[in-house]
């Protein structure tokens, strides 16, 4: 009943204010709802021509390109070009609005903010919503969000109590803390919704089989979003079987918002967002395109931020398109997400390797937590917390030769804890060596479970 109300506050205090989020919204529904018609199309072509004029006629940056009509015209940015060149990136019809920072702690070591518009805000709001409501979670609904929680994205008391969210921070994950969180996520049957770093999902897993925790009736769970890496399949098969819903993945930053996003059903594609984005995939040495089944660099040009134009914005992720049936027509998803770019592992000869082989670990026992670290071309560690009765060393190590090469070299570093990033994320894969690869058109050769 308290979920009904939430939602008429919600659309009330829209319609009062001009139905902006609905009327975004319903575009977003327009566009991806039925990707093969011709005024899906049609929106989003309105759009790119609109931000690229917007942008080359209002930015420093963007300026020398006025009168460019063609994405391809533009220059591929990344954080390092817009931190370099800030003030460039904003628009002048933008410097006297109220705008709303949006900041990144920085898992790829570089902390960056950017500013939005409200109606970027807005855009972002609606896309949250209709992302949503394919998996069952209306506005309204109370919201469990696992992550990282600091002075830049924290909710006020009211704030959260008028968006239903509870906030649980990542860095309270002791088992005490999870089984008080469960608690209050069971306490009753409310419809409610759950989203969360899937490192934290890891956490959750282990106390659930530590303890044989089972539910004992209905929480009115709607669904579970695993955000922030990779979800790892254990960990995925234990909280569905827990609670009796999919878990599925979501790809989205802080500078933009949801870029794509799993669906219900049988498919493991990311269905893209393309109503308030314009996504590429870029090979690694040039800004061409990449080809179907090849790893690539995920580049987007947001469609709705006006105070300060992403054009052709590297995200740093990498990832691989495929296509899908439906809408009368092929559409494009990514097939893959690999995550970071800079955390991309080769084997001993050279070439790529996709990083969640790293996962066979979790097969072994009394495994607590890990890290592993490509220290340079041959060199591998990894970081183990594990329990005293923790005798499998040897068998990790033949078994991941066996991955990497028999030229490899692999040592072994114990550690009490595996400490969270400022981000509030476990990084669980990291390069530090030089190597590129010798062959990222990998084909089959990426399934490792």
């Amino acid at each position: 009943m308290l979920g009904v109300l939430r939602q008429k506050v919600f659309w009330g205090v829209d319609f009062f204010k001009g139905n902006n989020i609905k009327n975004n919204y319903l575009e977003v529904k327009d566009v991806l709802d039925d990707l093969g018609c011709q005024s899906s199309k049609e929106t989003q072509r309105v759009n790119l021509k609109a931000i690229l004029k917007h942008a080359s006629s209002t930015t420093p940056f963007y300026a020398s390109y006025k009168g460019a009509l063609e994405l391809s015209d533009y220059p591929v940015i990344n954080k390092n070009i817009i931190v370099a060149n800030y003030d460039d990136f904003k628009s002048s019809l933008y410097l006297d609005k109220t705008n709303y920072s949006a900041y990144t702690s920085g898992s790829t070591g570089t902390p960056f903010k950017v500013y939005h518009n409200l109606e970027k805000k807005q855009r972002n709001s609606a896309d949250v919503i209709y992302f949503a409501k394919l998996l069952g979670f209306n506005v309204g609904d109370k919201l469990f969000y696992i992550r990282h929680w600091d002075q830049y994205n924290s909710k006020t008391p009211f704030e959260a109590w008028k968006n239903h969210i509870y906030m649980h921070p990542v860095s309270k994950l002791a088992e005490r803390d999870i089984q008080e969180l469960l608690d209050e996520i069971e306490k009753d049957n409310l419809r409610k919704g759950i989203v969360s770093y899937a490192s934290a999902l890891n956490e959750l897993r282990d106390y659930i089989l530590k303890s044989g925790r089972r539910l004992r009736k209905d929480p009115g769970v709607k669904f579970i979003i695993a955000i922030g890496e990779k979800l790892n399949d254990k960990t995925k098969e234990v909280i569905e079987d827990y609670y009796g819903v999919k878990v599925i993945s979501r790809y989205s930053n802080v500078e933009n918002g949801i870029i794509a996003q799993q669906l219900l059903g049988d498919g493991l594609g990311f269905h893209i967002n393309w109503a308030s984005y314009y996504v590429e995939l870029l090979k690694f040495d040039s800004n061409e395109p990449a080809e179907i089944g090849e790893l690539g660099r995920i580049v987007i040009t947001d469609y709705f931020n006006r105070c300060m134009p992403m054009i052709r914005y590297d995200t740093g992720d990498i990832g691989m398109m495929g296509y899908e049936e439906g809408y009368g027509c092929e559409y494009p998803v990514f097939k893959q997400i690999e995550g970071r770019k800079m955390d991309m592992i080769f084997d001993a000869s050279g070439n790529f390797i996709s990083s969640y082989f790293v996962y066979n670990i979790l097969k072994y026992p009394h495994v607590k937590q890990y890290q592993f670290i490509q220290e340079g071309d041959k060199n591998y560690v990894f970081k183990l917390n594990v329990e005293e009765a923790f005798n499998s060393e040897n068998d990790i190590k033949e078994e991941f030769l066996n991955h990497l090469g028999p030229s490899a070299e692999i040592t072994f570093e114990y550690v009490n804890e595996i400490p969270l990033l400022s981000s509030g994320k476990r990084k669980f894969v990291i390069n530090k060596s030089d190597r590129t690869s010798k062959n990222t058109n990998l084909g089959n050769r990426l399934i490792f479970n």
